[in-house]
């Protein structure tokens, strides 16, 4: 889309990264009033932490980031796979040593030292997932200047300027050893612009679903103070007597002593379709969002029937299918580009751990 062939200076015709994801404009921004934290009528972003305190959110990651971590990545020409005397070092390892970068630069990027590829990918996959871009910056090359070794660059410290530059957390361009010179980086963008954009209104309902869930565990009931005297209570009276009732709850298990002058009332809060039915619809709406089917993290249309598999296999594929290849074919195509690996080659991801039918068991079953 923005033709990002290079690894050497990067200057690309994308927004500030302030705006998560150059295919939106802002208008996904929640207006939400927070005391103390956020001025009136100012949009506040959906944040990575915040989705992951919902089980849905936490689980989708888990499943797309850690199942995208684990699979072997390869070069390819044509179908087959290079030989591996001819597969490049990226591909199944990461250097301890971190380039020409000097000690200041390491802390400044905050760079991990002995990054693994597993955990590399992780880290990437899980950038595309929720903002949808990823960076690695090259620690070493060969003698075409292709990349040898890469790490990944943690979110948020890296950012893009209003001249298209990628930019580090001090707001200087990212530069590599004592001579200064630019870092070479590889900018991998996702399939589309994270779901802390598209689905933060769906992410906030479920996390409130949550909230309100916590709730109602701890107090299954509400208290109604009923006056039965003449004398008219002041406001400043009526939340004194609603705090003295409240603390007396909270001190004494939950007994009460009250004169003749008011009367209590209970009432129980009947919320099992909200809090079961409810979360069970939310969750199924960010398994959408994530691009998942349903039934890989327990959320099913209520009423619904589960699809069954003869095996494994088949759910892996129809998984691959219609979600998972989207983020495998983004991360494979950007580092596919000739500044990654040779004209007329490719990488790939070997997906045949998920869609290979498992061996039988041998030997005949027995009983004890």
């Amino acid at each position: 889309m923005f033709g990002l062939g290079r690894t050497l200076s990067l200057a690309m015709t994308v927004p500030s990264a302030g705006v998560l994801s150059p295919f939106t404009d802002q208008s996904f921004l929640e207006r939400v009033v927070v005391p103390d934290m956020w001025p009136v009528d100012v949009p506040r972003p959906m944040t990575r932490g915040e989705a992951m305190q919902v089980p849905a959110v936490s689980r989708s990651r888990h499943l797309i980031c850690a199942t995208t971590a684990r699979l072997p990545i390869q070069a390819v020409r044509g179908e087959t796979p290079l030989p591996d005397v001819d597969q490049p070092y990226w591909c199944y390892g990461t250097d301890g040593q971190l380039g020409e970068l000097t000690a200041e630069q390491r802390v400044q990027y905050t760079l991990p030292v002995g990054q693994s590829p597993w955990h590399r990918m992780l880290a990437t996959c899980d950038d595309l997932l929720f903002s949808g871009w990823a960076l690695w910056l090259v620690t070493a090359t060969y003698a075409d200047g292709r990349p040898r070794s890469a790490v990944h660059v943690a979110a948020g410290t890296w950012d893009v300027n209003p001249d298209g530059e990628i930019i580090n957390a001090d707001g200087g361009p990212f530069l590599l050893g004592p001579t200064d010179r630019p870092a070479p980086l590889i900018l991998i963008q996702g399939p589309h612009e994270g779901v802390l954009t598209f689905g933060a209104r769906s992410i906030r309902g479920a996390g409130s679903l949550e909230t309100t869930a916590a709730d109602v565990a701890r107090t299954p009931f509400r208290i109604g103070l009923h006056q039965t005297t003449d004398i008219t209570l002041s406001d400043v009276e009526q939340a004194q007597l609603i705090a003295e009732t409240k603390r007396a709850l909270a001190d004494n298990n939950g007994v009460l002593f009250t004169n003749n002058a008011v009367e209590i009332a209970e009432y129980r809060l009947d919320s099992s379709e909200l809090l079961v039915a409810g979360r069970q619809a939310a969750a199924l709406d960010v398994a959408r969002h994530m691009n998942l089917p349903g039934a890989l993290i327990d959320a099913e249309p209520q009423g619904g029937s589960t699809l069954s598999y003869s095996n494994p296999a088949s759910r892996n594929q129809q998984w691959l299918d219609y979600g998972l290849q989207s983020f495998l074919d983004a991360i494979a195509a950007r580092l596919s580009m000739d500044d990654v690996v040779p004209a007329g080659q490719r990488v790939a991801f070997d997906t045949s751990s998920l869609t290979d039918t498992l061996a039988p068991p041998l030997g005949p079953p027995t009983q004890d």
